[in-house]
């Protein structure tokens, strides 16, 4: 490891290979993920693409050094293009700009005499926010034409350049947060931080790792199932094999067992060996967690409380957990939020040399970027304690993640129905607030991701591990700053260009599930407020209110007793809905591996093993990602890792 007093200068041609990854990356996803929603590659937390980019920028660095090492990035460099594209990524990927661009038109395309949109929405929509001209509603749908030489980008550039104003504002507000809890996380906490684990060893200038068996018998077995899948796809005369086959429903159909819903048995290679690398404490914690929501299932089936609406309240159980976790964060980093004011008052460039930005740079830009967003959100109909309130549950929220991705980095961290929306109408109801707060709110509902897995792609975890890794190997933070700030510029810019342009070339295909998903359930969402009014849910705050108490006491526990393996973290991804059911036995079956190599081999077997998780990992990056960079070529669905 470099030393921390040693900085190391970056390559200029590392920024530059970043950012025409990021456009490179962009073009890949629209396609991919938008448009034939298929590999889902950024919806975990180590983005498959991100994976995949990185280890062929390894293999070619490590020929490029082999005739010129002068000519060769250091790792420092590879890490720099790393964080950029994770950064790009995550505005451009999975449940982040689609979801946008499917809003945009939605509602004038799918307006009826009988849901009655016209009388009761469009009065209500901020005309530069949408788009209302029929015919470049119509042809967005059904593509075949140019984006930009047939004049749709006139109808376009208002609510572009609009919805522009609000994402770079929220990446601005990601990095002054960011700069500001990183010091506490990274040098004082010392958080885990589990997934910058492989870029760190994969990029080692000694590449070391690549000549160890054990790696390699992992690829070869990810690989290979990877490859026989993709072709057992093309040929189905060819067996397959079941890596996402078996699902316990099967066999609990019956009342009460069939309340369990869907508890699918998955061997994604990928996820196996990124669950081995996480804590064991915090690993068991999400599958005991996981169970436990089975059993709360189970349990309101057989006493006929299943019927209740909204129980078991998973989104207020996984809010309050997640708060509680933000609560335990700050308590923790009081000291260290003191000392932030402090050189905002009276800075210190002594103090904060290793800073990305002063302090006082810092809080000026956040405050400022709140105010503007402000003022966006009141001209756009908002009222002013309606944005305070949700703003401040928004920011919560993604704080909370963030720590969360510091602690745990599980493989998949959809948080369902844990979202501003959905609690500020648990909380207050939609009466008590007016249609033009319900508009907005809907409106900004594609921030969160789709509901049922809130939050599965966000880019300030991204940040924050980036400055991780700046601190493991000697790269300033002001040059990783800049680095982040370039990624998600050209993130954002080539994403909400590229978008439209894909989508009216295409047309929308009805397999685009995150466009559809977008704007239905913006509209949904909205005219349902509307026309069905609801009150205070309080039974879901008393849950959340409950939820919060019990992983204060989890919180508790671990402090006074060192062997108890429960925690917060593990209680947000266990009683998320949706997509948690898709990692909860790849992480069992990391956990049982894990506790007999550790058993009976102990950290020395641990870590001797861990190349073959690696392996696991990058096998299936590798051919997780050859099968949709081939359908570019062919233009039509191949074989999806997940």
């Amino acid at each position: 490891m470099t030393s921390r007093k040693s900085f190391v200068k970056i390559n200029n041609w590392a920024i530059l290979i970043g950012l025409l990854l990021i456009l490179a990356n962009s073009y890949w996803l629209a396609y991919v993920e938008m448009i034939w929603h298929t590999a889902h590659l950024t919806t975990v937390a180590m983005s498959v693409n991100v994976m995949f980019a990185i280890l062929m920028m390894t293999w070619l660095n490590m020929s490029l050094r082999s005739i010129s090492s002068a000519a060769a990035l250091k790792q420092q460099d590879l890490l720099i293009i790393y964080a950029m594209l994770a950064v790009g990524s995550a505005f451009s990927g999975h449940d982040f700009l689609p979801r946008l661009m499917g809003l945009i038109p939605y509602a004038f395309r799918f307006a009826t005499p009988e849901n009655d949109w016209e009388a009761l929405l469009f009065h209500h929509l901020p005309e530069w926010l949408i788009v209302s001209e029929p015919k470049t509603v119509t042809d967005f749908y059904e593509g075949g034409v140019n984006f930009f030489t047939d004049g749709y980008f006139q109808q376009w550039i208002t609510p572009i350049l609009s919805w522009s104003i609000v994402i770079l504002l929220l990446s601005a507000i990601f990095l002054c947060l960011t700069a500001i809890l990183r010091k506490q996380w990274v040098n004082r906490e010392k958080l885990a931080y589990p997934i910058v684990q492989i870029p760190l060893l994969i990029t080692a200038r000694s590449g070391s790792i690549f000549r160890n068996r054990l790696l390699w018998i992992g690829f070869g077995l990810a690989a290979g199932i990877n490859l026989f899948n993709g072709l057992q796809f093309f040929f189905p005369i060819l067996p397959a094999i079941p890596v996402k086959k078996y699902n316990l429903d099967t066999y609990f159909n019956q009342k009460p067992w069939n309340a369990m819903g869907s508890t699918p048995l998955r061997f994604h290679p990928y996820l196996i060996g990124f669950a081995f690398i996480l804590p064991f404490d915090l690993l068991f914690s999400c599958v005991f967690f996981y169970l436990m929501k089975k059993v709360q299932l189970l349990l309101g089936s057989a006493a006929g409380i299943i019927t209740l609406p909204g129980y078991p309240f998973l989104g207020e159980q996984g809010a309050g957990a997640l708060f509680a976790l933000l609560v335990i964060a700050c308590w923790s980093g009081r000291k260290h939020f003191k000392a932030v004011l402090f050189h905002v008052i009276r800075p210190n460039p002594m103090e904060e040399s290793k800073e990305p930005i002063s302090h006082r740079s810092t809080v000026t830009i956040l405050c400022l970027c709140l105010l503007l967003l402000m003022l966006f959100c009141l001209q756009s109909g908002m009222s002013f304690w309606v944005y305070a309130i949700f703003i401040t549950i928004y920011l919560a929220i993604v704080v909370g993640l963030t720590r969360m991705r510091a602690e745990l980095g599980p493989p998949i961290h959809a948080i369902g129905y844990v979202t501003p929306q959905y609690l500020m109408i648990s909380m207050l109801g939609t009466r008590r607030l007016r249609p033009g707060n319900l508009t907005l709110l809907s409106l900004m509902n594609w921030l969160s991701g789709a509901s049922y897995a809130s939050f599965r792609t966000h880019p300030m975890p991204e940040q924050m591990e980036s400055f991780k890794l700046a601190e493991q190997t000697g790269i300033r933070n002001q040059t990783m700053l800049i680095a982040l700030i370039l990624a998600s510029i050209v993130g954002i810019g080539s994403s909400l260009i590229l978008y439209p342009y894909i989508i009216y070339k295409e047309g929308v295909a009805a397999g685009s599930e995150q466009i559809h998903a977008g704007g239905a359930e913006t509209y949904n969402f909205l005219s349902s407020w509307l026309i069905n009014p609801k009150p205070a849910d309080n039974v879901a705050i008393t849950v959340l209110c409950l939820a919060f108490a019990f992983n204060l006491g989890l919180t508790l526990l671990r402090s006074r007793l060192v062997w108890f393996p429960l925690s917060p973290v593990g209680y947000v991804i266990g009683v998320a809905p949706g997509t948690t059911d898709i990692i909860w036995f790849p992480m069992a079956i990391a956990l049982v591996l894990k506790w007999l190599i550790l058993r009976h081999g102990g950290v020395s077997a641990y870590r001797k093993g861990l190349p073959f998780f690696i392996g696991l990992v990058l096998g299936e990056a590798l051919l997780g990602c050859f099968w949709p960079i081939l359908s570019l070529v062919l233009r039509s669905a191949v074989y999806s890792w997940i």
